[in-house]
């Protein structure tokens, strides 16, 4: 007889929904043959690590028998944000350290607040701890709107969790509103701020912010390497909170959540100042000119301080998906979202946008009305 595994595994995680990346270039040349393949899909940087950080995780392969130990990386953080060492945690990428906020502060008795447009991979976290999502409609350009967030909490709510810039659109809760979302909860509720695009904020944001969870706010912020400092594959992610929070995540971390590999990398990607300021560079200067020369093409554009733009293609959507995948260009579909005439593009490197620029002209060529594009045979 055949086991019924479902039936032993428990009604909060059978409740929950897998989620689903997108399409890697590896698959998508297995499927297509294409030798050239480039993804605009996952809000990757398109530059490789830098030479100082390539060397330091070689080094770091001679001990990869030995456990890694995360102080160095935990001290460099320290100093480069200003932030007490016992402030910081790290995890196996930003959703690591998201996953373990949500273990210690809510239950099944709880609720948490989420925005109708933020990270998909939110919904999982609050699902598989049996407690309820309540959903705050989105504002303008679909940003986090606070009178919107206030309106869902009660008094069984625990946590707000919204990502700032957003994962979907790269909108950003400006600092007044977030010093007024945090003003007006009451005491039992907390805000964890995911950041994983602060770099590409500006004017310093990235450090600025960095401090907020240190004066007596019930905040806190999570971060990554793997945006900015184009280590995605490595998975390097790490909070800032008041001590004591740190410490109760201490107790539920796993035993080195962190390779040795990826902590030397992070390392050394922090101590390399001018390579990370040529990537956020390069990728707003990238993001700009994509953004102009798809609204030139009639097509309506969206860009805020993601390392992406947001494009409204109206009912042609998935056809130019569909047509730009079998070219060799990966862009992001938003129907998880429910955004059927979204796509989501990442910033490539200069001669990449240059290449996708051209191939969504051509695409485009089949225009009918409006911002719409027409089917193309």
């Amino acid at each position: 007889m055949k086991m019924d595994w479902a039936s032993l595994v428990v009604p909060s995680v059978r409740a929950v929904e897998a989620y689903q990346p997108g399409i890697t270039e590896q698959k998508l040349r297995r499927v297509t043959g294409l030798d050239r393949i480039f993804k605009f899909a996952s809000n990757e940087v398109p530059f490789g690590p830098s030479p100082v950080v390539e060397a330091a995780m070689r080094d770091a392969l001679r001990r990869a028998n030995r456990y890694p130990d995360s102080r160095d990386l935990l001290e460099a953080l320290s100093e480069h944000l200003a932030v007490p060492e016992q402030c910081l945690t790290l995890g196996n990428g930003s959703i690591d350290v998201l996953e373990a906020l949500v273990r210690i502060f809510v239950d099944k008795q709880h609720n948490v607040v989420l925005s109708r447009y933020g990270y998909s991979a939110y919904t999982a976290l609050v699902k598989v701890q049996g407690a309820s999502i309540r959903w705050a409609d989105s504002g303008p350009r679909f940003s986090h709107k606070v009178d919107n967030l206030l309106a869902q909490v009660d008094s069984n709510t625990r946590m707000i969790l919204i990502d700032s810039p957003s994962n979907l659109s790269g909108e950003w809760m400006q600092p007044t509103d977030l010093q007024r979302l945090l003003q007006a909860l009451p005491p039992h509720v907390i805000v964890v701020l995911d950041e994983a695009y602060a770099e590409f904020v500006g004017n310093d944001h990235a450090k600025r912010s960095a401090q907020l969870p240190l004066g007596g706010a019930r905040l806190i912020i999570t971060r990554t390497f793997s945006k900015a400092y184009g280590l995605a594959g490595m998975r390097v992610g790490y909070g800032i909170a008041d001590s004591a929070v740190i410490n109760h995540l201490s107790r539920i971390g796993r035993p080195f959540p962190v390779s040795g590999v990826a902590l030397a990398g992070a390392r050394a990607a922090l101590s390399d100042r001018a390579y990370i300021e040529h990537v956020v560079t390069e990728t707003v200067r990238g993001r700009r000119r994509l953004a102009e020369a798809l609204s030139n093409l009639g097509i309506d554009v969206q860009y805020a301080h993601g390392n992406f733009v947001l494009v409204d293609l109206g009912a042609d959507a998935q056809s130019i998906y569909e047509r730009t995948m079998t070219r060799g260009y990966i862009l992001r579909s938003l129907g998880s979202y429910g955004l059927r005439t979204h796509l989501r593009i990442s910033i490539g490197t200069s001669e990449e946008i240059s290449d996708l620029i051209d191939l969504i002209a051509e695409l485009s060529r089949g225009r009918v009305s409006g911002s719409s594009l027409a089917a193309v045979g």
